[in-house]
C-alpha cells in the first residue's frame, strides 16, 4: 500500500474513533489534567498508525533511513504520551459487579484448559522437549493459584516458589532453544542499544499502565500534601513483597516499588528486549525471512504482546469508548480470582518467548 493512501486510511480511522469516543467520554467525563480522553486515545493512535506508515515506507525503498528513523521517534514520542495519559485516569467502581461471583469457577476452568493443552501440544509437537510443558502447566497454575489457597494465598510459601519457577522455567527455554542468539547480541552493540532502548521504554509504560507510578497522585481530603515515604507490603504479583510506597505531590508523581514488580517487569521487559534486539539483528544479515519469520511479523508479535503485558491500558481504551459501563472490565482486571491478568500475562509470556524461539530457528516441531 502506498505510504500517503495508508495515510490518509488511517486517518479516517481515527476520525471514525474520535467521532465514536467523543460522545461517551463527554458522557462520563473523562479528563486527564483538563484532557479529554478521547483526544489521548486519538493521539496515541495516530502515533501507532504514523509508526507503522513510517516503517512499510521505509522497507519499501520510499523514504531514506534517517526519515524513517526521525519519523518513527516522533510518532513514538507522540504515541506514547497519549498512551500515558489514557491510562493515568480511567472510570472507576466503587462496586463490583454480578458477575465477580463466577471468577472463581472461570479461574478453574481456564487454568484447567490451559494446563491439559499445554499437555496435549507438548505431547504432538515437540514430544523431545517436556520442558514446554512444563512451563505451560506453571502459568496455569499461575492463573489458579489465587482461587485455590485459602485466602488467596498472598503469604503462602507455594506462591513465592511458583514464582521463582516461572522465572527459571522462562530462562530455561531461553537457555536451551536461543542462548546463541542471545550470546550473540552481547557481542553487537547496535542490536543490543536497540533491546535495551525497548526494554526500558516498555517497562515505562508498563509500570504507568498498571498503576504502579502514576503522574496523577490522589488530591482530597486525607491525601498527602508533602513528600511521603513509606515502607509497607504489596500484595503483587501473586503473593505478598517488600515494597516501597512514595508520594511526592509537587512533582507531581506516585507510586510503589516491590521486588515482585521488579521481578515481573523484569521478566517481561527482558523478553521484549531480546525480541527488539533479534529483529534487528536479522535485518541487518538481511535474514529476516530465514525459518519462516519475517521482520514484520516479529514487529507484530511484539508490539501485540507489548499491548498484552499492558492490560490494564485496555481498561483506559475502553472507558473512552463506552465510559461507565466498562466498569465490569475494571473488575475483571482488579479481582485477583479473576483470571483476565494471568491469562495476560501468560500470553504474554508465551508470545514473547516463542517469537525469539521461532526467530532462531528453534521451535520447529518434530511430528
Amino acid at each position: 500500500m502506498h505510504p500517503l493512501r495508508a495515510t490518509g486510511r488511517a486517518g479516517a480511522l481515527l476520525a471514525a474513533v474520535a467521532a465514536l469516543a467523543s460522545p461517551a467520554a463527554a458522557h462520563s467525563g473523562t479528563t486527564h489534567a483538563g484532557t479529554p480522553h478521547w483526544l489521548l486515545f486519538a493521539l496515541a493512535f495516530l502515533g501507532v498508525g504514523v509508526a507503522v506508515v513510517a516503517m512499510a515506507a521505509y522497507r519499501r525503498g520510499r523514504i531514506a533511513g534517517t526519515t524513517g528513523a526521525a519519523a518513527g521517534l516522533v510518532a513514538a514520542l507522540a504515541g506514547g504520551f497519549g498512551l500515558v495519559g489514557l491510562v493515568e485516569l480511567q472510570v472507576v467502581a466503587d462496586t463490583g459487579p454480578q458477575i465477580r461471583s463466577i471468577y472463581p469457577t472461570l479461574s478453574l476452568v481456564v487454568g484447567a484448559a490451559m494446563a491439559v493443552g499445554s499437555l496435549v501440544v507438548g505431547r504432538l509437537r515437540w514430544p523431545d522437549r517436556p520442558r514446554y510443558v512444563a512451563l505451560g502447566v506453571l502459568l496455569a497454575a499461575w492463573v489458579v493459584y489465587p482461587v485455590v489457597m485459602p485466602n488467596g494465598g498472598t503469604y503462602h510459601a507455594l506462591g513465592y516458589a511458583l514464582v521463582a519457577t516461572v522465572v527459571f522455567a522462562v530462562g530455561y527455554v531461553l537457555y536451551s532453544d536461543a542462548w546463541g542468539v542471545v550470546q550473540s547480541l552481547r557481542r553487537d552493540r547496535r542490536p543490543l542499544g536497540a533491546g535495551l532502548a525497548a526494554g526500558a521504554l516498555f517497562v515505562g509504560f508498563f509500570a504507568f499502565s498498571a498503576g504502579t507510578l502514576t503522574l496523577n497522585p490522589d488530591a482530597g481530603i486525607g491525601a498527602p500534601t508533602e513528600s511521603l515515604v513509606v515502607f509497607l507490603p504489596v500484595a503483587d504479583p501473586l503473593v505478598a513483597w517488600p515494597a516501597v510506597e512514595f508520594v511526592f505531590p509537587s512533582v507531581p508523581l506516585a507510586g510503589f516499588v516491590s521486588v515482585g514488580t521488579v521481578v515481573l517487569m523484569g521478566l517481561l521487559g527482558s523478553l521484549v528486549a531480546v525480541n527488539v534486539g533479534v529483529l534487528v539483528q536479522q535485518a541487518r544479515a538481511d535474514s529476516a525471512a530465514d525459518g519462516g519469520t519475517s521482520a514484520l511479523g516479529m514487529v507484530a508479535t511484539t508490539g501485540a504482546t507489548a499491548c498484552c503485558c499492558c492490560a490494564p491500558a485496555f481498561y483506559g481504551v475502553l472507558s473512552v469508548l463506552f465510559g461507565a459501563a466498562a466498569t465490569p472490565a475494571y473488575w475483571a482486571f482488579l479481582d485477583p480470582t479473576s483470571p483476565v491478568g494471568g491469562v495476560f500475562f501468560a500470553a504474554s509470556v508465551v508470545l514473547l518467548l516463542g517469537s525469539i524461539i521461532r526467530a532462531t530457528g528453534g521451535a520447529r516441531s518434530v511430528a
